[in-house]
C-alpha cells in the first residue's frame, strides 16, 4: 500500500468520506472565524467531527497529504464542498499541557438551524458511520480532472472522486485541517475547554 493511503480507514467507498469532510469543514471554519490560508502546516494534532445530517451540492475530493510542522506527512483525502447544510454538529480536539495534563475543547452547534457553508476544504483519514444517498459519483477519476469545486484538483494520477449532491446521517470522522470558504451560524455555537478527555465520540 502506498505512504499516501497508508492511514485511511476504507470501509466504505471514498465518496463517503466527503459527508464527514463537509462536517468538519463547516464548523472548523466557524471556530476560525473567517478564512484560513490556503496552505499551512497542520499541527499535527488530529481532531473529532461529528453531524446528525449533511446534505451539499458539488463535491470533489482525493488522496493527498497534510504536512505538519515537525516536518511528518499525514495521509488524507483532501475534499472540497460547494454549498453545504449541515445539523448538530460536534467539534472536539485533547491536548496535553504541562502540569495540568490533557484538556479538552468542544465546540458544539447547528442544533435549531442548520449551518451553512460555501466553497469549503478540509481533510481526514477516517470516517465512522453515516448512512445516506450520493448522485452523480464519478469515483476513480484523476485528479487533476476534477471539477465540481473550484481549486479541488490533485497531481495527475491521483485517485479522485466527485458528485452532484448527497445526503447522509450520523457522520463521524477524524481530521487534520480545515480551510477557506464561508459559513453561516443562524444558531450559534457552544464553546468550552475543560480538564480531561471529553470528545464528540
Amino acid at each position: 500500500m502506498s505512504p499516501v493511503e497508508g492511514r485511511t480507514h476504507w470501509g466504505r467507498s471514498a465518496v463517503l468520506f466527503i459527508p464527514a469532510l463537509l462536517a468538519l469543514g463547516g464548523l472548523t471554519v466557524a471556530i476560525a472565524e473567517g478564512a484560513l490560508a490556503a496552505s499551512f502546516g497542520v499541527s499535527g494534532q488530529s481532531f473529532k467531527v461529528t453531524a446528525a445530517h449533511v446534505e451539499g451540492t458539488d463535491v470533489a475530493a482525493y488522496l493527498d497529504t497534510a504536512a505538519s510542522v515537525d516536518g511528518k506527512q499525514h495521509p488524507v483525502m483532501l475534499a472540497g464542498v460547494g454549498k453545504a447544510s449541515m445539523r448538530d454538529v460536534c467539534t472536539s480536539a485533547v491536548v496535553s499541557v504541562p502540569v495540568v495534563g490533557k484538556i479538552s475543547l468542544k465546540v458544539l452547534g447547528g442544533k435549531t438551524e442548520p449551518i451553512t457553508g460555501t466553497n469549503v476544504v478540509a481533510d481526514a483519514d477516517a470516517l465512522l458511520g453515516g448512512n445516506g444517498v450520493v448522485t452523480d459519483v464519478e469515483a476513480g477519476r484523476d485528479a487533476s480532472t476534477l471539477n465540481r469545486v473550484p481549486g479541488v484538483s490533485g497531481p495527475k494520477g491521483r485517485f479522485g472522486v466527485q458528485a452532484g449532491s448527497l445526503s447522509t446521517e450520523d457522520v463521524r470522522s477524524t481530521a487534520w485541517s480545515a480551510n477557506g470558504g464561508t459559513i453561516k451560524l443562524s444558531g450559534g455555537l457552544d464553546v468550552s475547554v475543560t480538564a480531561g478527555v471529553h470528545e464528540c465520540f
